[in-house]
């Protein structure tokens, strides 16, 4: 595994992190599920967020919701760690597919609020901002 360093310009301080995969190997990096018994594969750039209630799980996308057999710790594994970040003990969502995050809430780019649990609230900041900064989408 090799180290990404960054410096941080307000506090003077080096973050290592492990460096990110290459982006092309991410774009096409295949997630695939189980969906009315039948198997099906997407490209991890189509799923908005994964949610979880009542002991089921949902892929959301721009087309709408997949119900999927699965459970959010094991779907969680699978997905690339520089793309997706866990925000609450319901949602994993995709940090290319963020429109806003104010405080607690995070808007999708497709209008949905999701709310970040405060036991994950500071990973998530922490997260979402070297995502903003190794994308350039941070001002």
């Amino acid at each position: 595994m090799s180290i990404a360093f960054l410096i941080d310009d307000k506090t003077d301080l080096i973050v290592l992190y492990p460096k990110i995969r290459s982006m092309v190997n991410l774009e096409k990096m295949k997630y695939s599920a189980i969906f009315n018994g039948k198997f099906f594969a997407l490209t991890i750039r189509e799923i908005y967020y994964l949610e979880s209630y009542d002991r089921k799980a949902s892929l959301v996308l721009k087309e709408g919701r997949i119900r999927i057999k699965a459970r959010l710790n094991e779907e969680e594994r699978k997905l690339p760690k520089e793309w997706f970040v866990r925000i609450s003990r319901h949602n994993i969502i995709n940090m290319h597919h963020v429109r806003s995050v104010n405080d607690e809430k995070v808007e999708i780019i497709n209008g949905d609020i999701l709310y970040v649990s405060h036991n994950r609230k500071k990973m998530f900041q922490k997260e979402y901002r070297l995502f903003l900064e190794f994308y350039n989408r941070l001002v």
